[in-house]
């Protein structure tokens, strides 16, 4: 896959009709998984053959996929890679980070050994980038928790974890930096009014909570918080 950086002309961008289309040539439950968890919504029927089509000759144009004699659609190699993980998922984690009314979206797609990491653009286009192995993860992602969170107050970071074993029940996790600068985590069990418990957390929680939910589907309040 192009590896992907702020100052690389071959960013890796796909527009979610784009990701839509290449899920769609390969129906799997997995991918009917992804498609729900990255929140994509095909084009209405009436304007599926114009979007198909639009979407197909921009591919073609940027060179993602072509035509095969028989008429079939073929992905390119990078095109393979992104599409063979997003239906062949085993695991997804979602990542909101939200100020006020702004909130941008992440998602973490595992299939076996692979890692793509989703990271919206604008609205309807996603940054894809692979990650080198699922132990890198929590890191990578501790890294987006504590750099957004440590630019301002009353920011929230929300983490839902999803396996392919049990795709109805996602377990969540939150954090937040409170206006008088004190960080909290929100986890679970849920209370009575199923909302998750809340707790202190530092820095150093933050990593540890993070690699426990993505390595052990475990979300709950880490060790001691330093004085």
């Amino acid at each position: 896959m192009t590896e992907t950086s702020t100052t690389d002309e071959q960013v890796t961008i796909y527009t979610a009709y784009e990701i839509d289309f290449m899920l769609g040539l390969r129906d799997t439950e997995n991918g009917r998984i992804t498609r729900e968890q990255i929140g994509l919504r095909s084009a209405p029927e009436a304007a599926q053959e114009f979007v198909t089509a639009a979407v197909t000759s921009g591919l073609r144009a940027r060179g993602k996929v072509e035509r095969s004699e028989d008429g079939q659609w073929l992905l390119g190699e990078e095109g393979q890679v992104v599409a063979t993980a997003l239906t062949a998922a085993d695991r997804w984690l979602g990542i909101a980070l939200a100020e006020g009314e702004a909130m941008r979206m992440a998602f973490i797609i595992k299939a076996n050994e692979a890692i793509l990491m989703l990271t919206q653009d604008e609205l309807d286009s996603f940054v894809v980038t692979a990650l080198p192995s699922s132990d890198q993860v929590p890191a990578s992602v501790s890294d987006i928790v504590l750099a957004f969170l440590g630019e301002g107050n009353e920011r929230t970071v929300s983490l839902r974890r999803t396996d392919l074993s049990a795709p109805q029940d996602p377990i969540p996790l939150m954090f937040h930096v409170e206006a008088d600068s004190s960080w909290k985590i929100g986890h679970l069990p849920l209370d009575d009014e199923g909302i998750l418990q809340v707790s202190d957390v530092d820095a150093g929680g933050v990593a540890e909570a993070t690699q426990a939910l993505w390595e052990d589907g475990v979300s709950q309040v880490p060790g001691p918080v330093a004085s």
